[in-house]
């Protein structure tokens, strides 16, 4: 674990995978709170490293920290745990299975926040060639085989009372990555997902766009980036130009409801409400998330959502 200024929600995390590691490794990149306390009452193997931050004292490079945390380990496997997380019950013995099958190199597991879950490798072989990269929105990049368990939850619950959010964040260090290297394909589509939640919705647009233009070759992230141009077209109440977007995104992968509905959502913008049920009709009928997403998958899209939006549309008289 990497940490800074958690005493509010460490030990909630702790509590929660307990039975899950042999040895618990936490790097502390500053904190002026009660974390070091309850650090030192985990009984965990423990270090102060700072050379992660900038001048401003804020951190401008996450995978220094990690990969200090790393360092510390002598076990077999790693698994990773920011101090907002919290492993569901039943996740620890599922843990435990994976590290002694010895048939993969790293466990890909859900994160869930809010209605939004993602997959992410959470666990991998204690190898020197097992690293993060990237400054933030880091991710261990792995040599060899990753399996993928669903059924071991990670929920994600922050906590940034008194700290920077997520977003500013978000906006700070993928904004530095991206002026640097205009390139810099994941540090834009992170940039742009930033300024999308920050309400900063044309110049999210210019950058999903820039970075569909680049290529982007992953190919969930490819579909988030040209569905998300949607969603921001919607929330200016561009209608037609949101249909447009949702299209496009559709034309990368039909399989996402959360297109369908988005569509639906602008035509019943637009008054058209036959067009409007008959895409959320189509959402329904995707029937569940593709099994291969891996990025970012709202259920409710599936099932509340549309169903919801058929019941006022039908009961309505326009």
């Amino acid at each position: 674990m990497i940490v800074r200024d958690e005493g509010r929600i460490l030990e909630r995390c702790l509590a929660s995978f307990a039975g899950a590691y042999d040895e618990l490794c936490i790097v502390d990149t500053g904190s002026q709170d009660a974390t070091p306390g309850i650090i030192a009452r985990s009984g965990a193997r423990t270090r102060s490293f700072t050379g992660c931050n900038g001048e401003d004292g804020k951190i401008r490079d996450f995978s220094l920290a990690r990969n200090a945390s790393i360092d510390l380990a002598g076990g077999d496997w790693i698994l990773w745990m920011d101090a907002d997380d919290v492993l569901r019950a039943g996740g620890a013995d599922r843990i435990r299975r994976h590290a002694v099958s010895g048939k993969h190199a790293g466990v890909q597991v859900t994160i869930q926040w809010g209605r939004d879950s993602w997959l992410q490798t959470r666990m991998f072989r204690n190898d020197p060639a097992n690293r993060f990269v990237g400054r933030v929105h880091e991710y261990p990049k792995i040599e060899g085989k990753l399996v993928t368990d669903r059924e071991i939850v990670i929920e994600h619950r922050p906590d940034k009372a008194g700290k920077e959010s997520s977003v500013e964040r978000n906006l700070r260090m993928c904004g530095a990555e991206v002026r640097e290297d205009p390139t810099n394909k994941r540090a834009l589509f992170y940039l742009a997902n930033a300024l999308r939640i920050a309400g900063r919705h044309d110049e999210a647009i210019a950058r999903y766009s820039r970075y569909l233009a680049l290529g982007g070759n992953f190919h969930c992230e490819r579909f988030m980036a040209a569905h998300y141009i949607a969603v921001c077209q919607l929330h200016k109440r561009a209608f037609a130009e949101a249909v447009a977007a949702g299209m496009e995104a559709l034309r990368i992968d039909p399989r996402y409801a959360e297109a369908h509905c988005l569509i639906a959502d602008a035509y019943a913008g637009l008054g058209e409400k036959a067009y409007a049920l008959q895409w959320y009709r189509s959402a329904l009928a995707c029937g569940a998330p593709p099994p291969d997403a891996s990025l970012f998958v709202d259920r409710t899209k599936y099932g509340e959502h549309p169903k919801k939006r058929i019941a006022q549309l039908s009961a309505s008289k326009r």
